[in-house]
Order: structure tokens, then sequence, then C-alpha cells
């Protein structure tokens, strides 16, 4: 008997079901109808841009090129379907297909001459490039025309991210403007459901298993990528789509020696070193930071030491006052008041 070989990332094995997109996406195109927009553009940065506005897109549409640094785009317009525009090779289209819910999904120029796509924008490189395609800009200006949307300014989602090539783009290709509006992607992430706040307990955990690896293999004379491999490891196995550990070293525990080592730390740990791991685990596309410190041995000496107990200290108190509807500011400022009491600032 032949076993059936389903796709890793099959769609329908998510916890996150297609009802969840389809409510997002509604959700876009009632703020374009309030706002008497044409649509709303929802614009991408791939997502390896940890630090920036990123998934956007795959927040609508369950896809994100995590591997491939291309943009993307979705379209919701005041009328008619969604749009997912993506700028790329064709194979691409062949691997959106078994993780994403959208029916539309349209390749697209890049902007960038350099960048792995099938066409570029031709004002670039000229015109042999292009292959038929459309730019960003042109697309999203044939899609507001023929689902009836057009005669409106458009919204960006996203925008802070976005290139100047693609927002010039959008500015020529769309005749009737582009208006400042609010992130309406980014206040829907804000609040997670359920399956979300599951998803990020899952990747939580996977980091915790990190610390755990790290507990384990921490011993006098270990390198720094030595560590931080195996805790690498250890949350690809249990599935992490990235797992990335950086490190900050003080030897002996003196902090003003120390330095914060994004590369892997090429440099032996010792008994009583300061070592703080900074974690990035995406699991499923949902995305966590986790950041603890230790030592190799019993203690943690220098002044190392006496800066994590008050840092504990703060913690706890401000672990002690999390509650439903607290704001996050008082959340901050409990902590500060905690660490000043101690002689600190945070």
């Amino acid at each position: 008997m032949t076993p059936t070989v389903m796709p890793m990332w099959d769609k329908a094995l998510h916890e996150i079901p297609e009802a969840e997109f389809q409510r997002r996406l509604e959700r876009v195109r009632g703020f374009a109808l309030e706002r008497n927009l044409a649509g709303v553009v929802v614009y991408y940065q791939p997502k390896i841009h940890q630090w920036s506005q990123a998934d956007h897109v795959g927040y609508l549409t369950n896809w994100s090129n995590l591997d491939r640094m291309t943009d993307s785009m979705v379209i919701v317009p005041r009328e008619g379907d969604p749009v997912l525009l993506v700028s790329g090779v064709d194979f691409m289209r062949d691997q959106i297909e078994p993780v994403s819910w959208m029916r539309d999904v349209r390749m697209v120029r890049s902007p960038d001459p350099r960048a792995i796509a099938a066409a570029y924008n031709s004002d670039a490189d000229g015109d042999g490039a292009n292959a038929g395609a459309r730019t960003f800009g042109g697309e999203t200006a044939e899609i507001l025309n023929a689902t009836g949307s057009a005669g409106r300014p458009i919204g960006i989602s996203g925008f802070e991210a976005m290139s100047v090539a693609l927002y010039r783009d959008l500015e020529s290709s769309v005749s009737d403007g582009i208006v400042d509006v609010p992130d309406i992607v980014g206040e829907l992430r804000s609040i997670k459901s359920a399956g979300e706040v599951s998803l990020l307990r899952q990747t939580a955990a996977v980091s915790d298993r990190g610390y755990e690896v790290m507990m384990d293999t921490l011993t006098d004379g270990i390198l720094g990528y030595e560590l931080t491999a195996e805790m690498d490891h250890s949350g690809r196995r249990l599935g992490g789509d990235l797992v990335y550990h950086c490190t900050h070293w003080p030897p002996g525990g003196d902090l003003a020696s120390g330095h914060l080592s994004l590369k892997p730390l090429n440099q032996q740990i010792r008994t009583g070193d300061y070592i703080n791991v900074n974690a990035y685990v995406v699991r499923k596309g949902y995305w966590i930071q986790s950041d603890r410190a230790g030592t190799v041995g019993a203690s943690l000496g220098g002044s190392a030491g006496k800066v994590v107990e008050a840092n504990l200290a703060a913690q706890d108190e401000a672990l002690a006052a999390i509650r439903p509807g607290l704001p996050i500011d008082e959340l901050l400022n409990i902590a500060n008041r905690a660490a000043e009491k101690l002689g600190y600032e945070i």
C-alpha cells in the first residue's frame, strides 16, 4: 500500500482555519468602505527583517516568503475578491497554492533588477525582461478598475516598510491618489485569537527547550558558537521555521568589557563568565523573542551578578502586577519604578 504524501505546510492542517482568514480580509474591506477608499494595499516586507513591519501579507493569506527576499502585496478592493501579488519566479506560485487560501495569485514585476524574479521594471533595464507582467502599481490599478472599485483613493497598510520605488510605482499608477490611513492590519494583528495564542505558546515552548539545552551544554571552555549551534539545532528539530541565537558575553562578569555578538561567538566561555543568550524563534509563522542570562558554575560574580539580581527583582514586581486590561505603559512604569528603587534605570 502506497502511503499518502501530504505537503508539509498544507493549509488544511494549520490551527488557523480558512474562516479566520476570510474574517480578517472582510475587516480590511470594511475599513476601506468606512473611509470611502477604492481599496487597501497591504504590503509585506520579507519576514527575515524581524525588527521591522513584516508579515502583514502572511496574516491575510497564510503564506510567507521567509527564505526568499521578494516583495508581496494583497490588494483588498472595496468590491470583488482580494488578490495576492508576488514578485518572484513562477515556481513560487506552485508553492503558494498548498498553503494559502487566496484564490487569485498573480506574479508581477520586481522593482529591483537584481532580484530573483521573472520580470522587473522596464525603467531599470529595458523592456526585454518584463515578459508581459505588470508592475505592482499597474496590477493594482487593473484590479481596482476590473472590480468597479476605482474612482477613489487607496490606503496602504504597511506603508512605513515600503521602498521608495514601490511607493512611486503605486503613486503613478493609481489615478485617484493615495491617502494616509491608520495601519488596519497592524491593529488587527495586535489582538490575537485563541488559535494564535496557542501557536505563540508552542513557539515559546520551542524557545524554552533551547534554554534547557543551554543549561545542559554550558561547560568550562565551550566556544560560544558551539553553544548556540546546539540551541539552534534543538529548535529546528521541533519544527522552527527560523531559529537563531546570539550572545552577550563579558568575561568574568565585568559588564563594561562585554559585547553583543550577533554573529557566532568565537570565544571560550569560562567558569564565572556572564553569558546572555537572545533567541529569535519562528514556528508556523509566529515569532517570539526571548532572552535569558546565566553562567558556567554555581554563582555569578562581577558587576553582572548585581545587575542580574536587580533585574530579576524588577521582573518579579512586574509579573505580580500583570492582569487583564493593564495598559502596557503602566506595566513598564511598574518595572521602571522597581529598578529605580534598586538604583538602576531601564
